[in-house]
């Protein structure tokens, strides 16, 4: 009995919200290409169907995989990805279908700020 607890338990650790290694290793994967500080722009994106920080986790990861992203920070609570980014590098829809690639629905954008160099 107590081993087959400890098997669901370990089976549910593996399952947890989509998170991955392969996620997780390609984490810096993007950085390698150069961002231009000029072209540096903040948007908000409404982002639907997350529910938990794995979920949180799996959107960073998608949005920040993606050449010319400077930093993400996603939020289930308030339904937002906040991305600064190289406009010259990557667009919106880009942003766009890779969050919807993970199973959540970007739906909108706001600029939030555009860097005054």
């Amino acid at each position: 009995m107590i081993k087959n607890c400890f098997i669901f338990l370990a089976a549910l650790l593996l399952t947890a919200c989509g998170t991955s290694t392969e996620q997780r290793s390609d984490n810096n994967k993007a950085q390698s290409t150069t961002i231009n500080p000029e072209a540096i722009e903040t948007i908000r994106i409404t982002v639907t169907g997350m529910t938990c920080e794995g979920c949180e986790r799996t959107v960073q990861t998608a949005v920040k995989n993606l050449p010319g992203v400077q930093e993400v920070k996603a939020s289930h609570t308030d339904s937002v990805a906040i991305v600064a980014f190289d406009t010259t590098l990557v667009s919106f829809a880009q942003m766009q279908q890779a969050i919807n690639a993970k199973g959540y629905q970007a739906k909108d954008f706001v600029v939030v700020k555009k860097e005054d160099n």
